[in-house]
């Protein structure tokens, strides 16, 4: 690893802390395993500390150990958790089983040339238009979720949700080419 990657990695506030504190157990788990940090988008985190990991285990560091961590978080997040009978993806479109009321404006638009406005989201219904591929909040510490467009908790969309998460999508995907994927051990497993 060199001096840079090793300041970064160190920065107290950066998501090497946070990550380094899943790693070391002493940070909430769920009782299906997503490292668990806060009640406002609770999949940003786990996703975004499953992506430093990867970075870490590519600079150096316990690779072994940091690359089941991160799959096990992005395998809980895809479906390995008991969420409506399990195999319940948070990411729009994976598998049969995933949001469909996302909290974000576009999603709850009509179908063209029907106008769009802010009451839209506010409308009863599952959303008028799928967001393929996009992330939502996530659960609670109990591993509770609800698919309630109104719950900006549980339910927004971000950049900051998706990111780090398809970064470690990208990651998981360099390892399965290198052949270098790790065996997991997820608790709930789909």
């Amino acid at each position: 690893m060199t001096p840079r990657a090793l300041w970064i990695w160190e920065q107290p506030g950066a998501l090497g802390e946070m990550t380094r504190s899943c790693l070391s157990r002493s940070i909430t788990y769920t009782p299906c395993g997503q490292a668990w940090r806060d009640k406002w988008g609770s999949n940003r985190y786990a996703g975004n500390s499953a992506f430093m990991a990867l970075l870490a285990a590519e600079m150096g560091i316990e690779p072994s150990k940091y690359r089941q961590w991160a799959v096990e978080q992005i395998n809980y997040i895809l479906g390995d958790n008991r969420h409506d009978g399990g195999c319940y993806s948070y990411e729009i479109g994976y598998g049969s089983k995933f949001p469909r009321n996302p909290h974000h404006r576009a999603a709850s638009c009509p179908d063209r040339p029907a106008p769009c406005g802010g009451g839209q989201l506010y409308a009863g219904g599952s959303s008028p238009q799928i967001l393929q591929g996009a992330l939502v909040g996530g659960p609670d510490q109990n591993d509770n979720y609800q698919d309630v467009r109104t719950d900006y908790i549980q339910n927004e969309v971000a950049l900051d949700y998706n990111a780090g998460f398809h970064g470690a999508l990208a990651g998981i995907v360099h390892l399965e080419a290198a052949g270098k994927m790790p065996a997991t051990n997820n608790k709930c497993p789909c």
